[in-house]
């Protein structure tokens, strides 16, 4: 059947959240203050609850501090977010 939806495109990149050591945020490579985060992701993804985000930080960053941001962007009505970690080199 035809329809006037547009295609949904599930091989889009994930927007990737990143706090530094000393708490600053950056998404994707600009560095952005907390308050501004929710907006600016729903501007970045065109209101699209269902992008992927990616949350990652620095390991001095403690677990309640990233988990902070991820409350925030779930907040926000996003409902794909997941931590990244680095994987261990394999020597």
């Amino acid at each position: 059947p035809k329809t006037q939806a547009g295609q949904i495109n599930a091989d889009a990149a994930p927007l990737v959240v990143s706090m530094k050591a000393d708490g600053s945020l950056y998404l994707q490579e600009a560095e952005i203050d907390s308050e501004a985060l929710s907006p600016r992701l729903q501007a970045v993804s065109e209101a699209n609850p269902d992008i992927r985000i990616f949350v990652r930080g620095d390991a001095a960053v403690t677990y309640g501090d990233i988990l902070g941001v991820m409350g925030r962007i779930q907040a926000a009505g996003f409902s794909k977010v997941a931590l990244v970690a680095k994987l261990p080199e394999i020597e």
